[in-house]
Formats: C-alpha cells, structure tokens, sequence
C-alpha cells in the first residue's frame, strides 16, 4: 500500500512539473568527409533541426528530448576497368544519407529571471539511412569494356541501408526569456560510436520555446 501510494505521489508530482516545446535550427560546425578525393563531392544541408520537448524539474533542473535531422548528398564519378585489354567503364553513383538524432538531455540553468545560461548532459541516438544508386557507362563501343566471360553488361543498381547510432551529447547556451517565447542560442555536440570510426558532430543553433 505505501509503495502504491508512493508511485501516484511520485506520478503526481511529475505531472504537475510544467512542460515546454518548441523548434530547434542549426547549422553544422563539422563536415561529413573525411577523405579527399579527386572523384568525389560531398555536400552536407546547410541547416539541421527539429521539434523538442522539456521537462522542468525542481531546483532548475530540466530534461530534454530533441527529435533532430541532418542530410548529406555524397557523388562520385570515376574510371572502372573489368580487364587490362579493355575500355573503361565510367562509374556515377549518389549517395543520399538522412540522419535523425534523438538527444535525451539533462540540463541545468544556473539563474533565474530573464538570462538564464544553462549546460546539458546525456546522451544521443542517431539513425542514419542511406539510399545509394549507382550506374555504369561504357567508354568504347558497344561490348568492348566487358571480357568475354561477363555475359552482359554492367548496368548499376539501387541499395538502402540503415545503421543506428550511440554515443553521449551535451549542449550549452543561454535562455532569453521574452513575452511570447524564449530564444537560446546554444552550441551541441554529440559523438558516435558504432562502427569502425567515431565521429564528432558539433552544431551551433538556436532554440524557439514555448510554455515556460
């Protein structure tokens, strides 16, 4: 019975604590490529961002909860031979990657009032689709790039691939609170670490809330 009567205090106490929500826009402080090559472009959107959702807690805590896309287009043309005495194939491909990151922050505001600077802690789930279409073209007539035991020509094709990431995230701005709306200008980092090479992504943005 004290246990039950403690889980609807404890519910209780968490609904009444006043929520926020609003947009998030940004622009990237880091580049997708980590390679040069004289074959490939890659271009990231010049904005990222998304809705989000905020908990306030007593004591001028909060938690946060952040829905996030970012999107690069990756090109690359390049020479493909199948054999010494061949022509060469002419490689296209595109690469299109959207990226939804999921932050689930901690935040602490360290004063009240109008100005509030705030840092924030936790971690960030980012899950990256990608639809990959590639097509080749002969340089040469008609069957001189493919050897006699390839039957037909190369052609391309189209593959999609997903892959989920995790790693820690952390924000740090300032709450300017006015009549209608709050604005925080803020600077994000989070940090992946599935897969072979981890990665930093450091964006710096501003928030538009709502409700608090």
């Amino acid at each position: 019975m004290i246990r039950t009567l403690l889980f609807f205090l404890s519910a209780a106490t968490l609904a009444a604590q006043p929520l926020s929500y609003g947009v998030k826009l940004a622009t990237p402080l880091t580049n997708k490529p980590t390679f040069d090559s004289p074959f490939t472009t890659s271009t990231q959107s010049p904005l990222t961002g998304g809705p989000f959702v905020e908990l306030h807690l007593p004591h001028r805590f909060s938690v946060e909860f952040s829905a996030l896309l970012r999107s690069t287009r990756e090109n690359s043309t390049m020479p493909f031979r199948l054999g010494s005495t061949q022509n060469p194939y002419l490689l296209h491909s595109l690469d299109r990657v959207n990226t939804w990151d999921f932050p689930l922050l901690l935040k602490y505001r360290f004063t009240q009032g109008r100005f509030r600077p705030y840092l924030g802690a936790g971690a960030a789930w980012s899950h990256r689709r990608s639809d990959f279409q590639a097509f080749y073209s002969c340089q040469g007539p008609e069957g001189s790039c493919r050897p006699p035991e390839y039957p037909t020509e190369l052609t391309g094709g189209f593959r999609q691939s997903t892959l989920t990431r995790f790693g820690p995230a952390a924000s740090a701005g300032l709450d300017i609170k006015t009549h209608h709306l709050t604005l925080s200008p803020e600077l994000r980092w989070n940090r992946s670490f599935s897969g072979a090479s981890p990665r930093n992504h450091f964006t710096l943005g501003l928030s538009l809330s709502f409700g608090r």
